[in-house]
């Protein structure tokens, strides 16, 4: 640095220098900050510990409200309305079409398909919904109706989805099986 400032054209050398030094401690704190800033991490989610958290508050909010429901081992509360027709087996592949309310715990409705059961609703591939839903449906048949409550754990995790659901919510879907399409059938 000292040949460069020796043949610079600047008339008061020590200046520039001192300038110069100053602005590479300021660069080097700038970028230390930022790298800082840039590593700082929201905490590890923990589906393990947040399912049982889940579980505990649905649990609480089944007794409080008189609902009889059955939990399957990964956390799933579902209470089958009406177990449909035929005995497919739904699998992960299939297409779907489901008529659906989607309510917080809190009675809040969040989503909802078209009204008019018999002609509309919504289609997908069972296996890019939330995986309450992947575990929950094939539980009925064609004209079936489940109701799910379903741990956060098994749906958005943490994720914020809008301003209608906050990380860690537990859902309450009303569930209408109206169509199911095999994989092998899909156009």
């Amino acid at each position: 640095m000292l040949k460069l400032v020796k043949y610079c054209a600047i008339p008061n050398k020590r200046v520039f220098l001192c300038n110069m030094t100053k602005s590479g401690i300021l660069l080097v704190l700038f970028v230390t900050a930022c790298f800082f800033a840039a590593c700082k991490s929201s905490p590890v989610y923990d589906k393990a510990t947040q399912l049982q958290i889940d579980i505990d508050n649905i649990q609480k909010f089944v007794t409080a409200n008189g609902i009889v429901a059955k939990k399957t081992p990964d956390g799933l509360f579902y209470t089958i309305v009406n177990p449909g027709t035929g005995n497919d087996t739904i699998g992960l592949e299939d297409q779907v079409v489901i008529h659906y309310v989607a309510r917080r715990l809190d009675g809040v409705v969040y989503d909802s398909t078209a009204t008019n059961v018999d002609t509309l609703g919504t289609t997908f591939i069972l296996n890019n919904s939330i995986e309450g839903w992947q575990k929950g449906i094939p539980l009925i048949q064609t004209g079936g109706r489940i109701r799910l409550l379903v741990p956060s754990a098994l749906a958005y995790q943490n994720r914020v989805i809008d301003t209608s659901l906050v990380a860690n919510s537990n859902l309450d879907f009303d569930i209408r099986l109206i169509k199911v399409t095999k994989k092998d059938k899909i156009k």
